[in-house]
């Protein structure tokens, strides 16, 4: 190996050599450095202008154009011929020193440097030196299923190894590339598998098959058959594809027969009556829609149970059945009735169309007479109004509410707008502090009212309404007062009976005057002359008392005188012992008033 001084002083020696894979690097050795493009020394003045550089890959030379970022493999007319110019290191001065090899059919041997030390490319974009790895993996046919270590000792040798500067990034590429390389494998897995599908299913339309065909009987029937033996365990698999297939076009072929006769058959029997029976129909339908039956039904060759075969000419189960004919009758009958249930609801509804009519004009007949029609009206003030009155004609007679009754809901309506008014204006009346009594006057009521609202036409039931509840509330005053004034007096009763010493029944008011107007239920009551009647009252019983008390002694004294053989009489010795001890006795106590009580 010699160094070789380039024009001008300077020193640099470049050797060439060429890597296992059959591309050529240069390494200095006074940098230490390596590369695999030619150095500018190396160069010729042409290639050092060129837009072009120079590339190989896996040994063979390719040009990459850095304006238009194009690569071709042919070499570009603008660098010239390399047969018909001297060497490229001719031109750029000091010659290259390459190495020998005594047999020319091996490769030539690389300089022993860690794969850390490769000649690695740079590339202008990540896509490009990405775009250069994926490659280097196609290239030593890295398989899908490969794992990184597996590919790792394959590709670490190659120039290409480290176009991409991390470990990260060579094992994302690498990721990438096995998965696109998996979905690839999957689509064309899917593309055979869509092919075997067309082709079993083209041999099962050869095999006369039915719809209760079993696979044992197809493994018979194909077994040597070219697209059977292809499918091999996924046999039984499309069998049961095509047969689900199968059964659902025969299926849907006899359903959509099954509508078009129905709908023949219904659009036949659009106009039946309700009064058609099935033993006169049916006659008429199986002459002229023979047609419709299922083959099976029209002869007794094929037998009913003879299964349909696929690519038969005659399906022996499309068509319709006897069942679906008197099924078609039962659906026309039904309509009949539903027409006919819906003609009587539609005369019905205008019979009761009219009677509304008639309600309506005798309401509004109502509201003509409003004036005349009061809270207090009655039907026999009313009636003559109306006697002669078409809409009162028209409604007699008529189901539903009858004129009396109308008239009577319109006055209980009337009753409802009187006592809304009447609480709107007692409203304003208490509001006001306007009362009304038993002696006021309508104008008075009336004036008051007209400065809040509208007065209404009936204002004069208002007031007769106010007026009465004026004289009730009167008269619930005038009780309470009463009642009041009969406790007072029964008050004043019970307190004379109490005195002490007890008034007695010659005693007078001049003489108990005095101590009478000490009792605080004379004051009480603050009325002399009734004062005057309860005294009066009181010392009349007590007189009744003692003439009673007199009385019942005169008897006890006779009953003492004759002889008696059972025990004296417990009541009167009581009452000769209370006579004894100076006390008489309260005879009013059984003759009390009502109300009255002893204390």
């Amino acid at each position: 190996m010699e160094s070789l001084d380039r024009p001008g002083g300077q020193s640099a020696s470049w050797v060439e050599y060429t890597s296992p894979a059959g591309r050529a690097y240069y390494y200095n050795p006074a940098t230490k450095k390596t590369t695999w493009e030619k150095p500018d020394e190396l160069k010729s003045e042409q290639e050092r202008l060129s837009v072009w550089k120079e590339y190989a890959k896996d040994g063979r030379a390719y040009w990459y154009n850095t304006e238009t970022k194009k690569s071709t493999w042919t070499r570009p007319a603008e660098l010239g011929d390399p047969a018909s110019k001297p060497p490229a290191v001719a031109q750029a001065g000091p010659p290259v020193v390459r190495p020998s090899s005594p047999v020319p059919e091996q490769p030539r041997r690389a300089v022993p440097v860690a794969v850390e030390r490769m000649p690695r490319r740079e590339y202008r974009t990540q896509e490009e030196a990405e775009a250069a790895f994926l490659a280097l993996l196609a290239t030593h046919g890295v398989g899908s299923t490969w794992t990184w270590e597996q590919a790792l000792r394959e590709i670490v040798s190659d120039s290409d190894y480290r176009a991409l500067k991390t470990l990260a990034e060579r094992k994302d590429a690498f990721h990438k590339y096995t998965g696109k390389l998996r979905e690839k494998e999957r689509e064309e897995a899917r593309v055979r598998a869509q092919q075997q599908r067309e082709k079993f299913f083209d041999m099962m339309r050869e095999l006369p098959i039915s719809e209760v065909t079993r696979f044992r009987k197809v493994r018979c029937l194909a077994a040597e058959h070219p697209a059977f033996v292809e499918a091999g365990k996924d046999g039984e698999r499309l069998f049961d594809e095509f047969m689900d297939l199968f059964i659902r076009d025969t299926r849907d072929r006899r359903r959509a027969a099954h509508d078009e006769g129905m709908r023949v058959l219904a659009a036949h029997l659009a106009g039946l009556k309700i009064s058609a029976k099935w033993s006169d129909v049916k006659g008429e339908l199986l002459d002229r829609f023979s047609h419709l039956l299922m083959p099976a039904l029209k002869t007794e060759t094929p037998p009913l149970d003879t299964p349909y075969m696929y690519g038969a000419p005659v399906d022996p189960e499309c068509g319709l059945s006897l069942i679906d004919f008197m099924d078609a009758y039962d659906r026309a009958i039904t309509d009949a009735e539903r027409r006919e249930a819906e003609g009587r609801q539609k005369e019905k509804d205008g019979v009761l169309r009219i009677q509304s009519q008639y309600r309506n004009a005798f309401r509004q007949l109502l509201e003509e007479h409003r004036a005349q029609i009061t809270p207090a009206s009655t039907w026999t003030q009313f009636f003559p109004l109306i006697k002669t009155d078409h809409r009162y004609i028209d409604l007699l007679g008529q189901p539903g509410s009858s004129p009396l009754e109308l008239f009577w809901d319109h006055v209980e309506l009337l009753e409802e707008d009187v006592y809304r008014e009447r609480k709107r204006l007692e409203s304003a009346m208490r509001d006001a502090g306007f009362r009304v009594h038993v002696d006021t006057a309508r104008e008075e009521v009336k004036s008051f009212a007209a400065e809040f609202y509208h007065v209404p036409d009936y204002f004069d039931y208002i007031y007769e309404q106010l007026l009465m509840k004026a004289r009730h509330k009167k008269e619930e005053e005038d009780e309470r007062i009463l009642r009041q004034h009969r406790r007072m007096l029964d008050d004043l009763r019970y307190a004379l009976y109490d005195l002490v010493p007890r008034i007695s029944a010659d005693a007078t008011w001049d003489e108990e005057k005095s101590r009478v107007e000490r009792l605080p239920e004379f004051r009480a009551l603050d009325d002399e002359p009734a004062a005057r009647l309860v005294f009066d009252r009181v010392v009349e019983r007590e007189r009744e008392s003692r003439k009673s008390a007199r009385s019942r002694d005169a008897d006890a004294h006779k009953r003492s005188r004759s002889p008696s053989t059972g025990p004296p009489d417990s009541r009167a010795a009581r009452r000769r012992m209370s006579t004894d001890n100076g006390m008489p006795a309260n005879d009013h106590d059984s003759e009390l008033e009502e109300g009255e009580m002893v204390l």
